[in-house]
């Protein structure tokens, strides 16, 4: 892509972002209203992860299509692949767990990565998702997008001051999402846009 199109795909996808994050937030108050209470909790946490965001997914399509008639410039789509940083073939590429697609655009995506948080102090494979992001794997072109911790047991204050001393960063608020459990942190990336990662805590119990 040349400067101007890497420019407009990080204008597309800043000037969606408090959409699609409201539209997240909302997906998973209708989760933990209805399916959540049919999630096995204890399966293995692989397993647990693909089953919540499954249903996180439909209840997402479900809104965004209630509330866009399914015309809208962007559409959301569940294990979406990376073919930006794929690696050569037979290797498969990345794929995100919730990502918003550019319709005009289909290399342009606005993803969302979610992990299975047994407890605000296990954090390394959500920490392995964050470095996707920082090593320029996820969101190569937007510049920005967000992961999902379902936590499982402890506090949301308690995870995210925990993620805050591993990331050696200091995790903002937002005013629009100043009553959720949600933090954004900024990262300087070398080869891709500088990085805006937003951070979800989705408590499950």
């Amino acid at each position: 892509m040349d400067d101007e199109s890497r420019q407009q795909a990080q204008e597309w996808a800043n000037g969606i972002t408090s959409q699609v994050l409201d539209w997240t937030w909302r997906a998973f108050d209708m989760v933990r209203a209805g399916a959540l209470g049919n999630v096995d909790l204890t399966q293995p946490l692989e397993q647990l992860e693909r089953d919540l965001a499954r249903h996180h997914f439909c209840e997402l399509n479900m809104l965004w299509a209630q509330e866009t008639g399914g015309e809208c410039a962007f559409t959301p789509h569940h294990e979406y692949p990376e073919l930006e940083t794929r690696s050569p073939a037979p290797a498969k590429p990345p794929a995100y767990d919730i990502a918003f697609v550019w319709n005009a655009n289909r290399r342009i995506a606005w993803p969302i990565e979610a992990k299975v948080v047994p407890t605000p102090a296990t954090l390394a494979d959500y920490l392995g998702d964050v470095k996707k992001f920082t090593d320029g794997i996820a969101a190569p072109l937007s510049g920005i997008g967000a992961q999902i911790a379902y936590l499982l047991t402890g506090t949301t204050d308690d995870f995210f001051n925990n993620l805050s001393t591993r990331l050696s960063l200091p995790l903002q608020t937002l005013a629009e999402f100043s009553a959720r459990a949600h933090r954004v942190s900024s990262h300087t990336r070398k080869s891709s846009p500088d990085l805006e990662l937003h951070h979800m805590a989705m408590f499950c119990s």
